[in-house]
């Protein structure tokens, strides 16, 4: 039964799917942006989906940098999400439903990874805390994306507002593709 508050098992399953997909694509994403391999936080990911990923690597190879396997098991990831919270609603989708829900919320899982490592980073810079492995680590992810605003909008008064406008361009960017995907 869903109230007003939503269905706790549809909110567990989507965190669990997007757990996996954020992981995935985050392998994806360090690899193409040639991450600290050495760092502790990036061997954990690594460690976390060797079991899965090297056995897919065998169907799907790597092209240069992009580890296509780990591509494939993020948006596998929230493909299975797609098809089980409308199923549990008791929606029936067909395949152009399932295909373009799919595209959505592979996007949104993406574009909400980089939001929160984002995020996360910035306030982990105000608390002063910039030589831990796991700063190390949101900066191995993050940095690929926000210097290139960084070197349009320098900082302002010794601030960094380059992440935020990246915050805001995702922001902008989620509503868009929400319209133009989901109507």
């Amino acid at each position: 039964m869903s109230g007003s508050f939503g269905d706790p098992g549809i909110f567990l399953v989507r965190v669990l799917f997007e757990l996996v997909a954020f992981v995935a694509f985050a392998r994806y994403f360090l690899q193409l942006f040639r991450a600290n391999f050495f760092n502790p936080v990036t061997q954990a990911i690594v460690k976390i989906t060797d079991p899965v990923l090297n056995p897919l690597r065998t169907i799907v190879k790597p092209v240069g940098r992009h580890d296509i396997a780990s591509l494939l098991l993020g948006v596998l990831m929230v493909l299975l999400m797609v098809w089980a919270i409308t199923s549990m609603r008791g929606v029936g989708l067909n395949g152009t439903g399932l295909f373009i829900g799919t595209i959505y919320f592979t996007f949104l899982t993406i574009t909400n990874l980089f939001f929160w490592t984002i995020l996360i980073r910035a306030v982990a810079s105000w608390l002063g805390n910039e030589r831990s492995p796991g700063v190390a680590f949101l900066s191995d992810l993050t940095d690929p994306v926000v210097d290139p605003v960084r070197r349009v909008l320098p900082p302002l008064g010794g601030i960094d507002l380059s992440p935020l406008a990246v915050l805001l361009i995702i922001q902008v960017l989620q509503m868009v593709v929400g319209n133009l995907l989901m109507g």
